[in-house]
């Protein structure tokens, strides 16, 4: 049998138990049994999307495999060589890179329950990571010789073994020290990897490591003992559990934000040292003012012929939510959100969900989205917006995208006054230095023209032409990567 489905026998199990109580004391409500069939249909839910996750990834491993002549072929057999390595050496190094980064981010996204917390014990398991796809993109200006797009799918093995050490305070659990089992782990998503190379040994200088998107990322924790129920099934938990994740993963390891690894120091240091790694964080580079104003033609979804309509937002990682409308199908909310932007070289697509808000199951009333890098400039676009996935509704938002000095490039500069048109033709040029520095008096603003001299003839009849501020630079994004395969 399963593991999953011994965890589904526990939770019935648990059920059950609570059940037989409340029946042996004499307290049998039908509120009691609504609430057992409410928190099973839960776990299932939780327990179906789990299960779709892991057959949509055997089905991409298997058809990874029965691929013969395709682009992702060089992938198929590096996937060979890694399960090769695995098991002999390439665990010890991923369990030796994570062992001082997992209580880093222990640390630092902990809940306020917990004062300390550590790992006593990291091994991966004996099956290694695959990757789907992987693609060699343009140089980038961070110093990075070699930066690849990798599609990387990690499914632990039922002997991964991770025992985490956690400490209550003393105002809610006394101090108390209990220990934490991580039995399973499943980890999806494209990881954009930038490598920098030296003349010297270990002859990798810097790699830096980040998700091009939010991963997938699922777990199971069993307190106490390796063997019994995964909190993480537990719909409170769950939820919190996912929150946590979403801010620990998009503050640290999603593009822009990169793990820097120092593999000279990486080799050179003890086990236990931790100086050399670092995250480094990138500021937003724009913000976008986001008013929500109204909607009009909703979906009625209450027995009232009306609805209770709220939005939810997501913008990479950064959610927002507004306010319950009660019983109207004209919703007005007249709310504002200042939404970050971290990099223009991601899709930067906003997404709405409307929602109508019911006791138990919300109903679901349309969505759109919107491309934030049409709107660049700093102008305030309002507009209505049809609803999709529906066939009535529509939503009134205005937007305005404002960039921050690190956010604008070249293209953002004013124009400088006094560019003269370039001339036609060299027969049109009679001295090329006289109209260059009669621009603006600033030789540097102007073109420049470098005479070829030719000898038997006095005059020269050919130049070169260098552009200078007069013709339209290429844009330049902050970090200068160019998402365009070699």
């Amino acid at each position: 049998m399963d593991l999953a489905d011994i965890s589904i026998i526990y939770h019935i199990g648990l059920v059950l138990g609570v059940i037989w109580i409340f029946v042996s004391l004499g307290w049998s409500h039908n509120i009691l049994f609504f609430l057992s069939f409410f928190y099973l249909y839960k776990v299932s839910e939780l327990y179906t999307m789990r299960l779709r996750k892991r057959l949509e990834h055997l089905e991409r491993k298997n058809s990874n495999q029965r691929r013969v002549l395709s682009d992702s072929e060089s992938v198929r057999w590096l996937n060979y060589a890694v399960e090769k390595m695995w098991p002999i050496c390439m665990q010890d190094i991923a369990s030796q890179l994570l062992s001082p980064i997992i209580p880093w981010f222990l640390d630092k996204y902990k809940p306020w329950t917990v004062s300390k917390a550590t790992v006593k014990k990291l091994y991966m398991g004996r099956s290694p990571p695959m990757l789907t796809e992987m693609r060699v993109l343009g140089e980038s200006s961070d110093g990075d010789h070699l930066v690849m797009e990798l599609g990387m799918n990690f499914l632990a093995a039922d002997d991964m073994s991770v025992v985490l050490q956690a400490t209550l305070r003393k105002s809610v659990g006394f101090g108390l020290t209990t220990n934490m089992h991580v039995t399973g782990m499943h980890v999806e998503g494209k990881v954009l990897v930038g490598v920098r190379f030296i003349r010297r040994w270990p002859f990798l200088g810097r790699v830096r490591i980040c998700f091009a998107e939010p991963p997938y990322f699922q777990m199971s924790v069993k307190p106490l003992i390796k063997h019994g129920m995964d909190v993480t099934e537990l719909p409170g938990i769950s939820q919190w559990l996912d929150s946590l994740l979403d801010v620990a993963f998009g503050q640290t390891l999603v593009e822009p934000n990169m793990l820097v690894i120092d593999v000279e120091k990486f080799v050179s240091s003890p086990a236990d040292s931790e100086d050399w790694f670092s995250i480094d964080e990138k500021p937003p580079i724009a913000y976008v003012l986001l008013e929500i104003l109204e909607g009009a033609d909703l979906k009625p979804s209450d027995l009232n012929g009306l609805a209770d309509p709220y939005i939810k937002g997501k913008l990479g990682m950064f959610k927002f939510k507004t306010k319950i409308q009660r019983k109207t199908l004209c919703p007005k909310w007249m709310e504002e959100f200042k939404i970050p932007i971290t990099s223009w070289e991601a899709p930067n697509e906003l997404h709405l969900d409307i929602h109508d808000k019911d006791p138990i199951f919300d109903d679901f009333l349309g969505a759109c989205s919107i491309n934030l890098n049409e709107l660049r400039g700093g102008e305030r676009h309002e507009k209505w917006i049809q609803l999709k996935n529906i066939k009535m509704g529509r939503l009134r938002l205005a937007i305005t995208v404002t960039e921050n000095e690190i956010g604008k490039g070249i293209r953002d500069l004013p124009d400088i006054e006094g560019n003269s048109e370039q001339p036609e033709n060299t027969s049109a040029v009679e001295n090329p230095t006289e109209t260059n520095s009669s621009r603006n008096g600033n030789v540097k603003v102007g073109d420049e023209f470098e005479p070829i001299e030719i000898d038997g003839q006095d005059d020269a009849k050919i130049w070169v032409h260098r552009p200078g501020l007069s013709v339209s630079p290429t844009f330049e994004t902050r970090k200068g990567r160019v998402r365009r395969a070699d």
